[in-house]
């Protein structure tokens, strides 16, 4: 019998590839919270545990685990992770100032990996952000509200698509519902920890 396991939900699509763990703020709290990131993919999936308070195990093919707690990766859009960070460098009193993106990873190198994937800042710097490109290897940014406020008002539209909607959804052109459809497609895993 073997009690150091966990039962993890995962999006299908990610159960064979190699999850990295990272410490990032969380958007709304702004606390370190636990996330896994998929490199190849640039996926960020946040950790979200059901605690079942020692009233539930996990039996396994020769195993049983005593804390039936359920850990979930969920994709998060990693750009609320990025407007965390920028925010946060950025906000003054009555404005925002330019600040360099690569320095947003200085403080903590689980920081300093996210701000690294390139596909991810790019799409930050495009959606988010009044950006200039100092040098080759200098970027500077600062939030603009009004790309953000659009960005949300699309987010607002594209994922609130209950599950039902799915097979409607699949007879548009539109990827990005079609790609928000698939990653409802989870998997139970069971990893070693």
């Amino acid at each position: 019998m073997s009690t150091d396991k966990k039962v993890i939900v995962v999006p299908k699509r990610l159960s064979g590839q190699k999850l990295e763990r990272i410490q990032l703020p969380h958007p709304r709290t702004e606390e370190l919270c636990s996330y896994y990131i998929d490199n190849s993919t640039e996926t960020v999936l946040e950790v979200v545990t059901v605690d079942m308070k020692g009233k539930r195990s996990w039996l396994g093919d020769g195993w049983v685990h005593s804390n039936g707690s359920l850990h979930m990766l969920t994709p998060i859009d990693p750009l609320f992770i990025y407007l965390t960070l920028i925010t946060q460098q950025s906000q003054t009193k009555d404005d925002w100032k330019f600040v360099d993106i690569d320095s947003l990873g200085l403080e903590s190198p689980f920081i300093g990996k996210f701000v690294k994937m390139q596909g991810l800042k790019q799409k930050a710097l495009d959606k988010l952000c009044d950006f200039r490109q100092i040098s080759e290897d200098v970027c500077v940014a600062k939030i603009d509200v009004d790309k953000v406020i659009r960005w949300l008002k699309n987010k607002c539209a594209a994922e609130r698509m209950p599950k039902v909607l799915e097979s409607y959804v699949s007879e548009f052109e539109n990827d990005e519902l079609k790609e928000q459809a698939r990653i409802r497609e989870m998997t139970l895993l069971v990893s070693d920890v």
